[in-house]
C-alpha cells in the first residue's frame, strides 16, 4: 500500500530556504545490548512514495552485498538497498521484517528502494537549521551525512548522502567513465564556481571540469559560494550549483545572486539530483540559466560549452 509523498505541486515558495523532508528511523542494538533509535532524514523531493516490503524480490548475481535483489513496482524493476546492512546496524532481534517500510527515491533520473524500520512524519525546516556535520559528532558513517538538525528533546536527526550511497554502490560508475570521452579541452583559462554539499558530487563534477581544461574553485553551500563571489578574488565565468544545501541552498543562492546587478550577468547552471518538470521549472523561476539533472556527462559538458 502505497503513501504518495510528493504530489506534484508547489508546497514551498522558490528562495525561502526551507525545505520538508521524511523523518525515518533505524534502531540498532548498542555495545551494552541496549537498544537505539537512530534518527535520520531525506528530502522530499527524493521521494516518490513509501511502501511496505516487497514479497516478491528477485535476486541480482554480482552486485553489492548490499542491495538484497530487485522489485516490480508498477513496470519499473527498481533494486532494493538494504540501508541499515549498508550503514553497520545490529537490528534488534524483535524487529519484525514485515513491518520495514521502503522508500521509493527518484534522483539522476534513478529509481531505487531503501529499506528503512520505520517512517513518521514530514518536516518542515529551514536550510539555515541545519548545520554541516563535524566528523567527531556523527558514527562511523560520517562521511555520508551533509548534515545535522536538532529536533525534539535536543536529539539528532541526520540527513543522509543517498546520491554518494548510490555511486558508492556502483550506479553509477558507467556514466562516470563516459566523461572521458568528452574531454577536448575546452574550458581555456575559464574559471567555475561549483557547489555541492556533496563530497562525491563535487568530486566528478570537479574532475570533468578540470578535464576540459577550466580552472575550478569550490564551495560546500550557497552562503560560502556568496561569499567567494563578493570578495571578487576570482573572475567568475560560470556557476555549477547544486539545489539541497544546508546553511543556503541552491534556490536561494541563484536568486540572491541574480537580485544584484554586478552579478546577475554570470551565468548559472543548476545541476541536482532532482529530476522532473517540477524541480527544473523551480530553478529556471529562481533565475537559473539552465537546469542539468545529474550527472550525465555529455548533457554537462554539452550545457557548459553552450553557455560559455
Amino acid at each position: 500500500m502505497a503513501n504518495l509523498i510528493n504530489p506534484g505541486h508547489d508546497i514551498l515558495e522558490v528562495g525561502q530556504n526551507r525545505m520538508e523532508l521524511v523523518d525515518f528511523r533505524l534502531f540498532r542494538t548498542d555495545e551494552e545490548g541496549e537498544e537505539r533509535e537512530g534518527i535520520y532524514g531525506i528530502n522530499v523531493a527524493k521521494v516518490i512514495e513509501i511502501i511496505k516490503m516487497p514479497e516478491d524480490i528477485s535476486e541480482t548475481p554480482n552486485t553489492s552485498e548490499f542491495v538484497e535483489g530487485m522489485f516490480n513496482l508498477r513496470g519499473y524493476v527498481v533494486p532494493l538497498v538494504n540501508l541499515p546492512k549498508w550503514m553497520g546496524i545490529i537490528e534488534p532481534e524483535e524487529l519484525d521484517r514485515k513491518n520495514f517500510k521502503v522508500i521509493i527515491t527518484e534522483f539522476n533520473r534513478i529509481k531505487v528502494g531503501f529499506i528503512v524500520h520505520e517512517t513518521t512524519k514530514i518536516r518542515r525546516v529551514s536550510w539555515d537549521d541545519i548545520s554541516a556535520p563535524e566528523l567527531s559528532s556523527v558514527s562511523s558513517v560520517d562521511s555520508k551525512v551533509t548534515g545535522i538538525i536538532k529536533v525534539e528533546n535536543d536529539e539528532l536527526l541526520l540527513l543522509l548522502d543517498f546520491e554518494s550511497i548510490v555511486d558508492e554502490l556502483g550506479f553509477y560508475n558507467k556514466e562516470n567513465r563516459e566523461i572521458d570521452l568528452e574531454r577536448d579541452e575546452f574550458g581555456g583559462n575559464r574559471t567555475v564556481l561549483v557547489i555541492d554539499d556533496s563530497s562525491s558530487a563535487r568530486k566528478i563534477v570537479n574532475s570533468a571540469l578540470i578535464k576540459e581544461g577550466f580552472k575550478t574553485v569550490l564551495a560546500e553551500n550557497g552562503k560560502a559560494a556568496l561569499d567567494i563571489v563578493y570578495e571578487d578574488k576570482y573572475k567568475i565565468d560560470a556557476i555549477i550549483c547544486d539545489v539541497e544545501m544546508p546553511v543556503m541552498d541552491g534556490y536561494t543562492f541563484t536568486k540572491t545572486l541574480k537580485s544584484d546587478d554586478k552579478y546577475k550577468n554570470i551565468p548559472v547552471i543548476m545541476h541536482s539530483s532532482l529530476s522532473g518538470v517540477e524541480n527544473s521549472d523551480k530553478g529556471m523561476r529562481a533565475g537559473a540559466d539552465y537546469y542539468v539533472v545529474k550527472f550525465d556527462p555529455v548533457e554537462f559538458i554539452g550545457t557548459i560549452k553552450k553557455v560559455l
